[in-house]
């Protein structure tokens, strides 16, 4: 290294050289460690002849010098790898301190090239679009519990039996599980304001015919078109997570919509309670009918395309007229005529990074099957079944709970479903706090491996232990689900105070709603390409299994008693969480042995 002093300069002041000036930008953002560890750099001292201040700046050689010292070195691509050095390791010598590192320099960490940005959203946009999806996820439960207190008023009505009325409940559940692979994978394919778009027609189309219908027939058939139409919203919500947020922060994005999921059952018998004895059953479905009418035409308006496959990271105009929302051809209209006033060229580049991914994507028919088709992966299959068997627990509690509440307590239907609002409360506040300690434990794992934490960037998983960071969280809260659920049948058998119930409701629904934030997120971190498709995977197994709780836990709790019942769940809940240890052991190694199976099959196309 070759120093020049500064009585050798002129008395001017040399203006700054970034380190990786010399270097393509494009080369500069992906070059690796231990790459740079090769690039010889010449230091220059200049001295500030008004303030006297002595300043260091470095500059790289030729880049063909690189290449030249890795050869000499005998060190290929393969040999680097092995011989992995930290960026802590990568020294930028300064006049005071000849041992001063890049973590050292504040001013260097500012010039240290980084990942793009992972969206270019505000965060007034991100609240909006947090808000929407929220709100979009809440219709499919919602419309699924608040039907059960107009049970025996529709039987009377159509003069059927409450067995029949109980047969469009189990319809619905079937579509609901099958709804999600059909439309997570169109979002995954075409964009997510398409696909919202066409399942909130299809959901307000049938709420309208179900207020206005007459016959057992249509009731049965147009209850499985609402949830067909309803359903989807919950893997597209969370495809859009994954375009908006990185896995650093994705737990606090997360648990909104997960709130959203699980507050649905809590209040929707409550609020079909009233609007049954107050307006009449078919107040529900005129009810369910304007509120989604209302939030398809402010969806329709203003919320922004956010697939990246369509808009990138948000920086690039949608090319089709029908994917861009009227507010986003405004800005984009008013945007390209600033840029044109003021000379800039920047949006002929953007369209035609939107004509570029517009080639790439592929208009392809919804195919429920590339959903079914991830249970055969190992994580995959693993994650999804634990989630499954979470759900059936928690849905045989509520399904059972006006049965066991009305013959201890003597409530009516309406008091029973102010017993749900413990479930609510609960998966507000694992929403927030669950989605806090995701975002913890995430930083805790990057600080421990020393790797570089951005949370606003884009983040490659490959060489971070994402299953062991999102399934750590999920042992605590898996046993404390069975510690509490084991003990409810017994304490209503004891006709307890009410208080000891709902106390054990709130735990066990606090608990199983992190475990399932938790284990949503990490399919979403395992299948970064297509979330809306894992996603529904996921719903399609556990809408099922959910179903067949609610069918059997009438049965197991007359077969088993009450108490042996929910000891019997809570000990098989405990089991299966052997399963997770399975996948915090592996999983890592079966992610690692598909990406390259991937990387393979790309190779030769």
């Amino acid at each position: 290294m070759s120093y020049i002093n500064s009585h050798e300069l002129p008395s001017t002041r040399m203006p700054k050289i970034d380190c990786f000036q010399s270097i393509h930008p494009r080369r500069a953002m992906n070059i690796s460690v231990e790459e740079t560890t090769f690039i010889h750099s010449t230091k220059v001292t200049t001295m500030d002849v008004a303030k006297g201040k002595g300043e260091s700046v470095t500059t790289p050689v030729d880049s063909h010098k690189f290449h030249t010292s890795s050869i000499k070195s005998g060190k290929g691509p393969s040999d680097l790898k092995n011989n992995r050095r930290n960026p802590s390791d990568l020294e930028i010598h300064t006049n005071d301190s000849p041992n001063t590192t890049i973590s050292d320099d504040p001013e260097t960490l500012t010039k240290t090239p980084s990942a793009p940005l992972h969206t270019v959203f505000t965060r007034h946009q991100l609240t909006f679009i947090i808000i929407m999806i929220t709100l979009g996820s809440f219709f499919s439960p919602l419309s699924g519990q608040i039907y059960f207190p107009a049970i025996p008023d529709i039987a009377k009505d159509y003069d059927t039996t409450t067995a029949r009325i109980n047969l469009t409940i189990t319809t619905y559940m079937i579509l609901q599980g099958l709804a999600p692979t059909i439309m997570g994978t169109f979002g995954d394919t075409t964009g997510r304001r398409p696909a919202y778009i066409v399942t909130f027609a299809i959901y307000f189309a049938a709420n309208i015919g179900l207020a206005t219908q007459k016959s057992y027939a249509a009731l049965l058939v147009l209850r499985c078109i609402q949830s067909a139409g309803s359903s989807g919203t919950i893997a597209l919500g969370y495809g859009v997570i994954s375009d908006i947020a990185t896995p650093a922060e994705r737990g606090k994005y997360l648990g909104p919509a997960a709130a959203g999921i699980m507050l649905a059952p809590a209040i929707g018998p409550t609020i079909g309670g009233l609007l049954a004895q107050y307006l009449g059953w078919r107040s529900i479905f005129w009810f369910l009918a304007i509120i989604s009418g209302s939030y398809v035409v402010v969806y329709a308006l203003f919320m922004p395309e956010t697939s990246r496959k369509v808009v990138g990271d948000g920086s690039i105009p949608p090319s089709d007229w029908w994917v861009m929302s009227p507010y986003q051809y405004w800005s984009a209209r008013a945007e390209k005529k600033r840029a044109i006033q003021q000379g800039r060229g920047s949006e002929i580049d953007e369209e035609k990074k939107a004509q570029e991914l517009a080639k790439k994507r592929k208009f392809q028919f919804p195919n429920p099957m590339t959903s079914v088709v991830i249970l055969r992966e190992k994580d995959a299959c693993i994650v999804i079944c634990f989630i499954a068997l979470g759900m059936f627990v928690l849905m045989a509690l509520l399904a059972s709970l006006p049965t066991l509440f009305g013959e201890v307590y003597g409530f009516n239907t309406f008091k029973v479903g102010l017993c749900y609002l413990p479930v609510g409360g609960a998966a507000i506040f694992a929403a927030f706090f669950n989605g806090k300690l995701m975002d913890w434990n995430y930083r805790r794992w990057a600080k421990k491996l020393n790797l570089p934490l951005e949370k606003k960037r884009s983040t490659n998983l490959r060489d971070f232990p994402i299953e062991k960071v999102r399934l750590q969280p999920v042992f605590i809260f898996a046993p404390l689900v069975a510690a509490t659920y084991i003990p409810f049948g017994w304490v209503l058998q004891k006709r307890v105070n009410l208080a000891v119930p709902l106390i054990l409701e709130f735990i066990i629904s606090y608990c199983q709603v992190s475990c399932s934030n938790s284990l949503s997120s990490l399919l979403v971190d395992l299948f970064p390409e297509k979330p809306s498709t894992v996603t529904a995977a996921s719903s399609l197994v556990r809408c099922w299994v959910a179903g067949a709780g609610t069918a059997v836990i009438a049965y197991m709790l007359d077969g088993m008693g009450w108490g042996w019942c929910y000891t019997f769940l809570g000990i098989i809940f405990v089991l299966a969480t052997s399963l997770l240890w399975v996948e915090y052991k592996w999983g890592m190694n079966w992610t690692e042995e598909r990406q390259q199976r991937e990387e393979r099959k790309k190779a030769q196309e």
